[in-house]
């Protein structure tokens, strides 16, 4: 047999748990079967095994009605057989595309109202058994469409009013499954004292496991917005609010530091005859390779690439001189130029880019952003294609970094 390589578990679950998350924000319905009954197996198993000793063992000896313990048993193995042969067949569905509900309501059904059950026949009010039941409630709730959990969840909580309502009208505390109460103002009984620290620390296991995957799944939902707010869909490049973020960020810095910070703006030659010879698609295409292309032709890290709006790019270059800078923007015009985008079969076209450069002086963006937007139309004036760069000196009566 082969050995597994150093890591591979780890990258394993890498690679299993953004699906998982995938998954369960789709609201796959195999998927959601498989988590569901996993979170609520082992409080179920643990149950049963404890009731098992109970019924073979003196150890709970005058706690249980026995034949109402009998009978719990049974309903209670056969709900773990249920809901595990449910998921195994909703593990062998987890490829499928389509949605399952016969399979989710399979799951939701005897597991909301099979576990309510079981935690009334406990008793709600001196045991663990509450926790259990919201926990699974919340599982149920996140997992499932509000129109497949809402059925089971009320019944379950229809039940749980009912075994009140019985409680009240009795007058007694003391669910039908025990004999004598949880706690009688003295020591607990010594079964009682190993059942509910059992069941509490089963327990409290699957509910902090979903609160960290919850808080996990919030933290990278917010991470994601918050990259889409700086983001430009089209191209991955960060937008115009973004840019001018950084590059008041990096103008401070220049101007404390004095090095070199140059700026280039670019435009999409005759970008409109895309549009109008090939379609609005095929010009979104253009616009996403120049995109890769400025990319690849910046530092990660310290360079920013940015669509500034439409056609038009600008790059922020740090650490960069004028010459740098127009050295970057020839780079990136011949390999453009070189590139040949299919518009049809056998119809090939190719475009070019304008570029104006700017290296900043005294952290002055505004005059830098001046100067390369004159460069860049002084550039389409002498034929495009080309680059034009200067040096922005900050104009008169300019007070730094803007």
């Amino acid at each position: 047999m082969k050995r597994p390589e150093p890591g591979m578990p780890a990258a394993w679950w890498q690679a299993l748990w953004p699906r998982l998350e995938r998954r369960a924000l789709a609201r796959h319905d195999p998927s959601s079967v498989v988590l569901f009954v996993a979170l609520g197996w082992p409080m179920l198993a643990l149950i049963w095994g404890l009731q098992a000793l109970a019924l073979w063992t003196p150890l709970a000896d005058g706690v249980f009605h026995q034949g109402w313990l009998r009978g719990v048993h049974l309903a209670l193995g056969a709900l773990i057989a249920w809901l595990t042969g449910v998921a195994v067949l909703a593990w062998r569905a987890r490829h499928q595309p389509e949605s399952a509900p016969r399979l989710a309501a399979a799951a939701l059904w005897p597991g909301l109202a099979g576990l309510s059950a079981l935690c009334l026949a406990y008793g709600l009010t001196d045991t663990p058994m509450c926790m259990v039941l919201m926990a699974q409630m919340v599982f149920a709730r996140a997992l499932f469409s509000w129109r497949q959990a809402k059925g089971p969840m009320a019944a379950a909580l229809g039940l749980a009013l009912c075994m009140g309502a019985w409680m009240l009208t009795a007058g007694t505390d003391t669910s039908p499954l025990l004999a004598q109460p949880v706690y009688q103002g003295q020591g607990m009984h010594p079964w009682w004292a190993l059942w509910v620290r059992s069941v509490f620390a089963v327990a409290l296991l699957p509910v902090s496991l979903a609160l960290f995957y919850f808080a996990s799944l919030l933290a990278r939902r917010q991470s994601e917005l918050e990259t889409l707010g700086r983001t430009d869909a089209l191209t991955g490049l960060v937008n115009r609010r973004e840019f001018m973020t950084r590059l008041t960020r990096e103008a401070h810095r220049q101007a404390r530091s004095g090095r070199p910070l140059s700026v280039l703006m670019a435009d999409v030659d005759h970008f409109k005859r895309v549009n109008d010879n090939w379609g609005h698609p095929m010009g979104d295409q253009v616009l996403a390779a120049i995109g890769q292309l400025l990319r690849a032709h910046t530092r990660e890290g310290v360079d920013t690439a940015a669509r500034y709006g439409g056609e038009e790019f600008v790059l922020l270059l740090p650490e960069t001189d004028l010459a740098g800078a127009e050295q970057v923007a020839d780079k990136i015009q011949a390999q453009l130029r070189a590139q040949a985008f299919l518009a049809a079969p056998g119809e090939v076209f190719r475009v070019t880019l304008s570029a104006g450069v700017a290296q900043v002086v005294e952290g002055d963006t505004a005059q830098a952003l001046k100067v390369a937007d004159h460069n860049l139309y002084q550039a389409k004036l002498a034929g495009r294609d080309r680059v034009v760069g200067s040096v922005a000196f900050p104009a008169r009566g300019s007070a730094g970094p803007s």
